[in-house]
């Protein structure tokens, strides 16, 4: 006779449940949102504008706002938001299409923007004096979305107002070309015998590569 084998049981180990397991997997979901909401916020004021474009806001009294009508010179994707606030006193800038709203401010560096707004370069004209107004902002320095910044430069276009209020009086302007510069293009603040007002910042965003200008013809 052969030998018989002993019955050999079959031994399956009771799986040892990890203490923490879903508690980890839940932190490292966790912090793998907050990093691509890190990553992707920047860029939020841009997908936002794709979905749904901001309404045009004139926040203060306006020469282009005439019996309810916005100015036919003039053009803005969707109605004006028309308040009757006062001007502002300071020196101002409203872009009503970006929803840019912020002080004007004078200064001999661009140091000047830390204050949180935008810089009139020196020995450039005002609307006082005719000539070419030229001012400056950050692209990128407050987070956005900010009235307070030209991150939304780039989807301003021509015919679309944009309204200085200086020393107590209201100058509008209607954007008539716009350009991207090498920084070395200093020509953009000379003078000029009629009254213009030329904005720049950084292009493209995040860079300081070039210059987006626009330059706006007074109409009123």
């Amino acid at each position: 006779m052969e030998p018989t084998s002993p019955n050999i049981p079959s031994i399956n180990p009771t799986p040892v449940k990890r203490r923490g397991g879903r508690r980890l997997y839940a932190i490292a979901i966790g912090l793998i949102v907050i990093g691509a909401g890190i990553v992707s916020y920047p860029f939020w004021p841009k997908i936002q504008y794709a979905l749904s474009k901001p309404e045009s806001s004139l926040p203060y009294q306006t020469k282009l706002i005439n019996a309810g009508q916005l100015d036919k010179s003039v053009s803005l994707p969707s109605l004006p938001v028309a308040q009757d606030k006062p001007i502002p006193k300071d020196n101002w800038l409203v872009i009503p299409s970006i929803n840019v709203d912020m002080p004007i401010l004078e200064g001999p560096t661009q140091k000047t923007l830390d204050r949180g707004g935008i810089w009139h370069l020196p020995n450039t004209s005002n609307p006082l004096n005719g000539g070419n107004m030229v001012i400056s902002g950050h692209r990128w320095q407050y987070l956005p979305p900010s009235n307070r910044t030209l991150y939304l430069l780039d989807k301003v276009k021509d015919g679309e107002p944009v309204i200085i209020y200086w020393q107590g009086v209201e100058y509008d302007y209607r954007i008539a070309r716009h350009e991207v510069v090498d920084p070395s293009r200093t020509d953009i603040l000379n003078n000029t015998t009629e009254p213009r007002l030329t904005i720049f910042t950084c292009t493209p965003l995040f860079s300081t590569k070039y210059r987006l200008v626009l330059y706006g013809e007074l109409i009123s």
